[in-house]
């Protein structure tokens, strides 16, 4: 499967009044990992989102444990997997580490959804493209 790293920094206003990263920010991270990782395959979401109708590749369950605290000025490796590939959604894990000590783990289950076909359209899963799976999975050559 796909596996990217991402380097972050914590900056000023990702910290408590301890100056210990507020665990929201996590998520943030998760995030970013997810979006660097489709970026590192080819697949920046700026160009296939429109390429594929989808409005986007939706969080619909998320989770995370925590181990030891980031702190103000921290240099974060956000180390991005993906674990499965499903026929309209698809996992990706996260492990974020300060200087090799892991500071937190978490998972996001995303879906592949396209645009309304209307304006009063619902919002709903499609199945992810073929040539897209492939990547996900580090099938590519």
């Amino acid at each position: 499967m796909a596996v990217h790293v991402t380097n972050v920094q914590v900056r000023w206003g990702d910290v408590d009044p301890a100056g210990i990263v507020f665990y929201p920010r996590f998520f943030e991270w998760y995030d970013l990992g997810t979006e660097t990782l489709f970026a590192s395959l080819e697949l920046p979401w700026p160009e296939i989102f429109p390429r594929y109708s989808i409005v986007g590749v939706p969080i619909v369950e998320s989770g995370s444990r925590f181990f030891a605290p980031a702190r103000y000025g921290d240099v974060l490796a956000i180390r991005s997997r993906v674990d499965w590939v499903k026929d309209k959604t698809f996992r990706v894990e996260h492990e974020i580490a300060v200087r090799e000590e892991l500071a937190a783990q978490g998972f996001e289950i995303r879906a592949w959804v396209g645009v309304p076909v209307s304006s009063s359209g619902r919002l709903h899963a499609r199945s992810i493209p073929s040539e897209v799976a492939v990547r996900l999975r580090g099938d590519v050559g």
